[in-house]
């Protein structure tokens, strides 16, 4: 297991340099063809809006008054590449798309969390911000599991050619054991994408995803721990690590 963490965290740690570093002019830029279809539109914006939704990445506790975290996370997205080359600059779109993410959580009174994201896709100018609002619905303890529901809402930016918004709540579940924190949830995730390309006229892509995911926290020392989570959706699925730290 040593073995494992050693290996996952200079990738989550280079998540946390990509992500910080921002968007800039790249081959990964989204910018629309105007041949692009509605169907192929529609397609895009269903797989951009899982991929930029907030994900809580984390098991389903909450931190309490004085708890604070700050996580670096790298999501690999599986996509449509015969579409996304229809949306990126330079026409050739990867099958799988890394999304990184720097995060914090803040615990406050009465069992309710609030935290953040900020991503900025490599070589893209996609960047995107995130937060949410948890809150305890049951505290775990040693023989009952933490159930916790959280709404979240997330918003792109940096491509002129598309507006997309996204926002949903989930419901969690998590029991801890020893180093050992499996959890799971699933949700309901709402997103709208608009197109702002001259001389193309396609609707506006307004729809809805449900999404599960189940995930593992392991603590391997008193402030740090690595999470491994997996994302269901008929439009995308996704895979995550992300390191934290955690007090």
């Amino acid at each position: 297991m040593t073995h494992a963490i050693s290996r996952a965290a200079p990738l989550v740690a280079a998540a946390m340099l990509c992500g910080a570093g921002g968007a800039g002019a790249g081959d990964n830029d989204i910018s629309l063809s105007p041949s692009l279809s509605q169907g192929d539109f529609n397609t895009l914006v269903d797989e951009l809006g899982m991929v930029t939704a907030y994900a809580p990445f984390s098991p389903a506790e909450t931190l309490g008054v004085t708890g604070f975290e700050l996580g670096a996370s790298l999501t690999m997205a599986r996509i449509d590449d015969s579409v996304w080359s229809e949306a990126l600059s330079d026409a050739d779109a990867p099958s799988m798309l890394p999304v990184p993410r720097l995060m914090v959580r803040k615990g406050l009174p009465l069992g309710i969390d609030i935290g953040a994201s900020y991503t900025g896709i490599p070589d893209s100018n996609v960047t995107i911000i995130g937060g949410e609002l948890r809150k305890s619905l049951i505290e775990g303890t040693t023989a009952v599991p933490a159930v916790s529901v959280l709404g979240h809402f997330s918003n792109l930016s940096g491509v002129d050619d598309l507006d997309l918004s996204t926002y949903g709540v989930d419901l969690g579940i998590s029991k801890g054991f020893a180093m050992f924190t499996p959890y799971g949830g699933i949700g309901q995730v709402w997103y709208e994408g608009t197109e702002h390309v001259t001389g193309v006229t396609l609707d506006s892509r307004d729809s809805s995803e449900t999404r599960g995911y189940l995930g593992m926290r392991i603590g391997f020392l008193p402030f740090m721990n690595l999470t491994a989570q997996a994302d269901f959706t008929s439009a995308v699925n996704s895979y995550t690590l992300r390191l934290n730290l955690g007090f």
